[in-house]
């Protein structure tokens, strides 16, 4: 087999001797093991053994293999009787058995209670009849009434209740009976009484795990004496045998049977033994064969994943590695492609640790050598402003104050970014943010040509700190009027709440923005504006992060750009730690 493993003179002994030891040969050999060792004993063994191994198969545990059916029939129905006895217990059920007028329909707790206990798989229906009442009224599909007259049932006591049928099953309708309870007791006749249509085929499900294939079929004899199958149906041959294996009743005239199916097919050991010789040599051969395909196939495999492997070692974080494999190949390269993903989530967690480490000390040095140098000069500007005659002049002093003021916001940006104020969250009422927000922008919009719009919304109510959020919706309305300047259009802020968080959204009608631009904007000095720093967005993202939230961007190039906010929802809750 060609090696997967490639070295050269300096490579370590072990590796060599892990390509002697290869996966592929040492499956060839133990799959001949596997094959042979088995097929030769089973040879030997066939003759010897077989038939009385189907004996101890057939008769050994029969009974205690019954015993513990009729211990799973009882118990099932056990469990419906306290279904019933809890349905009969509830007040408005017990008051309408006894007090009902005649054809008096239940009140919507009694349907309710009733709709309740259909919940179960094992039920069809319900059936109920009132002290008062001449006949039962039924809550299930009429069609399963076809052809059954409910006098003519057999009827069985079971612990404190009775069973009715069952109503065996026809060509058009499956086979049930009904377990009844009376609250004003059975005896001689129940005058009131509840009672719960119940699944032959759930009943009978209980004997499946006494089916031996080819050899027993288990059986439910019910007071009719007809048997139904472990699937609630009436076998095709129902005829008994000497070899059938009848069980106690579980209750009165219910039981068990083991229906024989026959002696299974046996061949001539003769041509077994020589059969299987001719298997065992198919058998080495087929191995041999699949064992060549397989180590190819493998070598397909795992090679990329080498690859792919020797690229993360390599720092490559960002190619994707090939995922496609069979079993613990496709898993193997599963789990090194969620290596990669944390570990490029880890490399750049590490790198964002950093920058802002770095970025802190420098905004720290920004805001101490040019703020005060600012601050002189602007309080010179304005002071020659105010002595200045010549309008040319004073306009240029202007200019140079706002600009000024640009500069002092850009180091603000850098000093908010690298040391973010901590949050203290409160209940804030999201819909008067939204609507300060909205006033601070209307004028800018105004200016610009743009609408802004508030999609109204009832008050609703999140668990964060009140001045960040309204920055965080601040930012996003002015980026969005900054996207359509010179060109106009609509800003829309809408609210809501969904589950257990509050959305705030703001969509533009904008040039929007392109899929590979789509993934940087929250990263730090990512910009598409000619005079933007690319930290405005990064600041939103990290505000978000510190009240529990996340923002969330959407666009499609040409028809704007939609970006949410994700709060936690104020539960009004003593409880709710502060973020």
């Amino acid at each position: 087999m060609k090696s997967i493993i490639k070295y050269d003179a300096s490579t370590p002994p072990r590796l060599k001797v892990l390509r002697r030891n290869g996966l592929a040969r040492r499956y060839l050999f133990s799959a001949l093991l596997i094959a042979l060792v088995p097929l030769i004993v089973l040879a030997f063994m066939y003759d010897t053994q077989y038939v009385k191994a189907l004996e101890k198969v057939t008769e050994s545990r029969t009974n205690a293999r019954l015993a513990g059916a009729e211990n799973l029939l009882r118990t099932f129905l056990q469990e419906r009787i306290y279904e019933l006895e809890a349905l009969a217990d509830i007040p408005e059920v017990f008051e309408w058995l006894t007090t009902a007028s005649p054809n008096e329909q239940p009140s919507a707790e009694v349907m309710t209670q009733l709709r309740q206990a259909l919940d179960s798989p094992h039920l069809y229906g319900v059936v109920v009849k009132p002290s008062r009442f001449e006949v039962p009224s039924w809550y299930l599909t009429q069609t399963l009434l076809d052809q059954v007259a409910l006098d003519q049932l057999p009827l069985t006591p079971f612990a404190n209740g009775e069973i009715i049928g069952p109503a065996l099953p026809t060509e058009n309708r499956p086979g049930w009976f009904i377990l009844r309870l009376s609250p004003t007791g059975l005896n001689p006749t129940p005058e009131a009484w509840i009672g719960l249509v119940v699944r032959l085929a759930s009943l009978t499900d209980q004997v499946k795990d006494l089916s031996l294939t080819g050899l027993q079929n288990p059986l439910v004899v019910t007071p009719q004496d007809v048997p139904i199958t472990a699937v609630g149906n009436i076998p095709g041959d129902s005829s008994s045998s000497a070899k059938d294996i009848d069980s106690n009743d579980f209750i009165e005239g219910w039981h068990i049977r083991l229906q024989w199916l026959g002696d299974p097919l046996l061949g001539p050991l003769e041509s077994a033994r020589f059969g299987l010789i001719f298997l065992a040599s198919g058998a080495a051969l087929a191995v041999i064969l699949l064992s060549r395909h397989l180590s190819r196939r493998l070598e397909k495999q795992v090679t990329p994943l080498i690859e792919g492997a020797d690229r993360v070692a390599g720092g490559d974080f960002d190619t994707p590695l090939h995922t496609e494999g069979t079993a613990e190949i496709g898993y193997l390269a599963f789990a090194l492609e969620r290596m990669r993903l944390r570990l490029r989530r880890l490399v750049k967690s590490m790198v964002d640790v950093e920058r802002r480490a770095i970025l802190g000390q420098f905004s720290a040095g920004v805001a101490h050598e040019i703020r005060n140098p600012l601050a002189t000069i602007k309080t010179t500007i304005q002071a020659l402003s105010r002595k200045e005659s010549d309008p040319k002049r004073q306009k240029l002093m202007e200019s140079v104050d706002h600009e000024i003021d640009r500069v002092n916001d850009v180091v603000q940006l850098l000093l908010d970014y690298a040391r973010p104020r901590e949050a203290k969250a409160n209940k804030v009422n999201i819909i008067d943010v939204v609507e300060t927000v909205k006033i601070l922008a209307d004028a800018v919009a105004h200016r610009h040509g743009i609408e802004l719009v508030q999609v109204e919304h009832e008050p609703v109510y999140a668990w964060a700190d009140s001045a960040q959020v309204r920055q965080i919706v601040m930012n996003l309305v002015m980026n969005a009027i900054q996207a359509m300047e010179g060109i106009g259009g609509r800003v829309t802020i809408r609210t809501k709440q969904q589950g257990l968080a509050v959305y705030v959204s703001v969509s533009d009608n904008g040039p929007g923005v392109s899929a590979d631009h789509l993934s940087h904007l929250t990263e730090p000095f990512f910009t598409t504006k000619t005079n933007g720093t690319g930290l405005g967005l990064a600041i939103c993202r990290q505000l978000a992060q510190a009240n529990q939230g996340n923002l969330r961007f959407q666009s499609v190039s040409g028809e704007g750009l939609k970006v949410t906010l994700k709060l936690p929802l104020y539960l009004n809750n003593e409880n709710q730690e502060t973020v």
